[in-house]
């Protein structure tokens, strides 16, 4: 009966972790509970008694909540195929860290005696203390590489949405790192701080009292490389961006008529506007011939979602820039997007040249591919346009995508237009920062935003060796699992031997 307790507490800890990590996602933005979110199921996986089977189970129990609520809006949007396909990866994902957890990753032993400390001066320098301080470290070291490369590995079979690293993005300091390590450098940061939290409440359980630098190292370490990244995030963030100024206008009121977009367009014509985006419009024969009024098609380019449903769902776009008009349409047709390998396959990029510029545009679910957009920036694409309907299932979907693509494009270094509903529209800077809109206080019809748009060889670290850091996340647990192994079999033949 106490094992059978105990095993189902782990199983209740690592479904609480499912869920704290689940509401700091979009459509919830507790973002804190990122930084504790973890605790409960690492708590289960390594301080329980440990066995292969009960870890994949935690492991498989954690991530099928997680995936389950956080993709929530696939099942209320009708799309139960791509639910079960993230839940069944996320599943996948958890059972596996779970096992390599509860086989490599070790704790040091608790010690015996819990006399409490005098609180005196004294020496600092503990090699005890050290030794514990190092083997936490280790251990938020491996746990967070491992998670790391099986979240790379689930985002080469599917497009990779809602890693744990994507919560980040709120705070642009840190979200300055995925321009070097892509998403999985938030990822790692994530995981590691967890595990070191969890560390520093066992710690001062197991040893009340004072304790030296040497104890705390594990703990100071990691919120000074933590300090240290937010700090050169915003030493970054000040520096003067390399690049062409291009002003934007996006023009999202709650209709379709062509009369009132001209309107909005006509006020802000005179503000030096390059490029006007529409969110979704229905053209009259007539209608093309009135742009000129507002100097489209002559100095000023436009890029407009269109429709011709009753519902005013995108049914595709229209580009018109000086000398050419372009008409793209999009071929009905439901298929399920997070499938593997299902995502990118059969798509083209639709760019065009424009004010020195090469834009890109994405609609609907081409905005949601990673990489869709890693190709269009090989390509040498400037800047990313995505015309989108409100995803279903909630304003919650329309938001992770927006969350997904903001981090993608700050990742590739590449300004981002994203043209939803009039409530969760926005001019992303290359940098990640927000220019207009996105749930801004007192959301007009139009907003009008400055972004620097990069040369077309000007490209991030990450855009220049991809995902590096999750491959060398794997040759880490490689190596780890390898050497463990052989010391295992080392141990195994001396007490044969002996």
């Amino acid at each position: 009966m106490k094992l059978l307790l105990t095993q189902l507490s782990t199983v209740l800890l690592s479904l609480a972790g499912g869920v704290l990590i689940a509401l700091a996602f979009p459509g919830w933005n507790h973002d804190w509970l990122i930084w504790i979110g973890f605790t409960p199921v690492l708590a289960g996986l390594l301080l329980f008694p440990r066995h292969w089977i009960s870890s994949l189970i935690q492991g498989a129990v954690f991530g099928g909540t997680f995936g389950g609520l956080v993709f929530s809006w696939l099942w209320a949007g009708g799309r139960q195929n791509d639910w079960w396909c993230n839940v069944a990866s996320l599943v996948l994902l958890g059972a596996i860290w779970g096992l390599f957890v509860s086989l490599f990753v070790r704790l040091p032993e608790g010690k015996a005696d819990r006399k409490v400390s005098p609180i005196l001066p004294g020496y600092g320098f503990n090699s005890a203390a050290w030794t514990r301080s190092i083997a936490h470290l280790r251990a938020a070291c491996l746990a967070a590489a491992s998670w790391t490369v099986l979240e790379w590995a689930r985002g080469v079979l599917i497009p990779e949405w809602n890693a744990v690293g994507l919560v980040l993005q709120s705070n642009l300091p840190l979200l300055q790192i995925s321009t070097v390590t892509g998403v999985n450098g938030l990822s790692f940061v994530v995981v590691f701080a967890n595990l070191i939290a969890l560390t520093t409440v066992r710690r001062i359980i197991l040893e009340p009292g004072r304790m030296t630098w040497t104890s705390r190292f594990d703990v100071t370490a990691t919120l000074a490389l933590v300090f240290l990244a937010g700090a050169a995030g915003f030493w970054w963030l000040q520096q003067t961006p390399r690049g062409d100024r291009k002003t934007v206008g996006l023009i999202c009121p709650d209709t379709v008529d062509f009369k009132r977009f001209l309107e909005l367009t006509n006020q802000e014509s005179g503000k030096g506007v390059d490029l006007f985006v529409w969110r979704c419009v229905r053209f009259a024969p007539g209608d093309y011939s009135r742009l000129g009024d507002v100097l489209i098609g002559k100095t000023v380019g436009l890029v407009s979602g269109t429709t011709s449903a009753e519902n005013g769902s995108l049914s595709g776009t229209t580009t018109i820039i000086p000398g050419a008009v372009r008409n793209l349409l999009l071929i009905p047709g439901r298929r399920d997007f997070f499938q593997p390998w299902v995502a990118s396959t059969g798509r083209t990029l639709n760019s065009f040249e424009f004010a020195d510029t090469n834009w890109v545009t994405f609609i609907n679910w081409d905005a949601g591919d990673p990489r869709l957009a890693r190709a269009a920036v090989n390509k040498q694409a400037q800047a990313i346009l995505a015309i989108v309907d409100p995803f279903p299932g909630g304003l919650g979907s329309t938001e992770q995508l927006f969350a997904n693509l903001r981090l993608w494009s700050t990742s590739l270094g590449r300004p981002v237009i994203f043209a939803s509903t009039k409530n969760f529209s926005a001019i992303v800077a290359r940098s990640g920062k927000i220019v207009a809109g996105a749930r801004a206080t007192g959301f007009e019809n139009s907003l009008i935003g400055v972004i620097e748009v990069p040369s077309q060889f000007d490209s991030t670290i990450y855009g220049r060796y991809g995902d590096w850091f999750a491959i060398a996340c794997g040759a880490l647990c490689f190596a780890t699992a390898l050497a463990e192994r052989l010391h295992r079999y080392r141990e195994k033949n001396g007490r044969f031997s002996s």
